[in-house]
């Protein structure tokens, strides 16, 4: 005849949840284990409404930054294509690499928002022509641009 009591988890655990959730556990696992090594503290009604209010700050945060996700990405969307000229040589080859560097540059030109060159995907390129390039805003937020990689007139 175990019985358990809440847990309020300060840190994300494999096994038990992410931060901030209520489990139930059984007194030993929390009193010899969980809250000494402060990966949970003892569940109150202080402490419940406590972390009721801070997870509604984080779903306010959350929907914040998925309103300018969106927004960037009709930004983004907007912008028919980009283009970055570069050497080339025979058959049309490129010379060199064109980095997800030169490509935040040429995106900050248009919407004037600077973009982590992390959040970009682009395909081996290699040759003059179209290429589409996806930039990962947050989450399932994805934006599609068309690159046009042009030769330099000499």
């Amino acid at each position: 005849m175990k019985k358990n009591i809440q847990i309020i988890l300060n840190k994300t655990m494999p096994k038990l949840g992410q931060e901030g959730k209520i489990v139930n556990v059984a007194p030993g696992y929390a009193f010899n284990y969980l809250i000494p090594n402060r990966i949970g503290s003892l569940a109150t009604k202080g402490t419940l409404k406590h972390a009721n209010m801070l997870a509604e700050i984080q779903n306010q945060k959350k929907e914040i930054i998925k309103i300018k996700a969106k927004e960037l990405q009709e930004k983004l969307i907007n912008i028919s294509k980009i283009s970055i000229k570069k050497k080339t040589g025979d058959k049309q080859y490129i010379f060199g690499n064109i980095s997800n560097k030169e490509i935040t540059e040429e995106i900050f030109k248009y919407i004037g928002i600077k973009l982590d060159k992390k959040q970009i995907e682009t395909p081996e390129i290699k040759k003059t022509g179209i290429y589409l390039i996806k930039i990962y805003i947050v989450d399932d937020i994805i934006a599609n641009i068309k690159l046009q990689v042009l030769p330099v007139n000499l």
